[in-house]
């Protein structure tokens, strides 16, 4: 069944230069999609349920739309994931028959993997997965992804922890904000395994300034030059790590 919905299934995306592209999902252009336009924009009015909005991405260094809380928090998680190359958002609008019926759907967000891989990621909170027409539309979505030779995920959320380490983090992860040199000579004065205010009081010592000591740090952990144990709050004792891909001076 996968593959007569696959071979059914077509999908619309805007193009900058050629405007709106219809074709089959299995000979969409990923590239060409992942760097088009959204497909749609969500509508904002009165006593509204959700909150839409933009969010400035590190990875593309612009705004990206969202249409939801939920769909925002994502964004940040995805933002900050060294894996991702690319985030798109409302990428496509793909039809196709479904459950019995023709059927129009927009995920939420396209990814480009650094291993070349793509994902196609749907936004829905935990409780609403349960419903049918929601859990139908989202495995027709995975089998036609599949066919294609993309990824599939559903996220519904994370840890409270997790998320607001994220944001934390994210205030200094515009490199025009952080100071290189405090950058170069915070890496070049950290030993494995100090805790974060042990790193600040050193460099406060040598002549850091606070301010630019404490944005350069979370721009380390940021980027993943360093990096600490994701599941407890950020604070003065927590101990910090050589991030796994160490530091290069010219993309940090």
């Amino acid at each position: 069944m996968a593959g007569i919905q696959g071979r059914d299934a077509s999908l619309r995306y805007l193009c900058i230069s050629r405007g709106e592209v219809s074709t089959r999902f299995s000979e969409a252009d990923a590239d060409a999609v992942l760097h088009g336009l959204p497909v749609r924009k969500p509508p904002t009015y009165r006593r509204q349920r959700n909150y839409p909005g933009l969010f400035w991405s590190a990875t593309t260094e612009s705004f990206l739309i969202y249409e939801s809380l939920l769909e925002l928090d994502c964004l940040w998680l995805k933002d900050f994931d060294p894996t991702v190359e690319w985030i798109a958002t409302q990428p496509f609008e793909m039809t196709g028959w479904c459950a019995g019926r023709s059927r129009r759907h927009v995920p939420d967000i396209m990814l480009q993997m650094k291993s070349g891989r793509v994902r196609v990621v749907d936004v829905k909170p935990e409780h609403r997965l349960d419903d049918p027409d929601t859990a139908a539309v989202f495995k027709w979505t995975g089998e036609v992804c599949t066919e294609r030779g993309w990824d599939y995920e559903v996220w519904s959320g994370a840890s409270s922890t997790l998320l607001r380490n994220t944001k934390f983090l994210g205030s200094a992860r515009r490199r025009p904000l952080v100071s290189d040199d405090e950058l170069i000579s915070t890496m070049d004065a950290f030993s494995e395994g100090q805790t974060l205010g042990e790193v600040i009081d050193a460099r406060i010592l040598r002549g850091g300034n606070e301010h630019l000591v404490r944005t350069a740090l979370l721009h380390l952990l940021w980027c993943g030059a360093l990096s600490f144990d994701m599941k407890w709050p950020l604070r003065e004792g927590s101990v910090l790590f050589r991030g796994s891909g160490g530091f290069n001076a010219i993309n940090v």
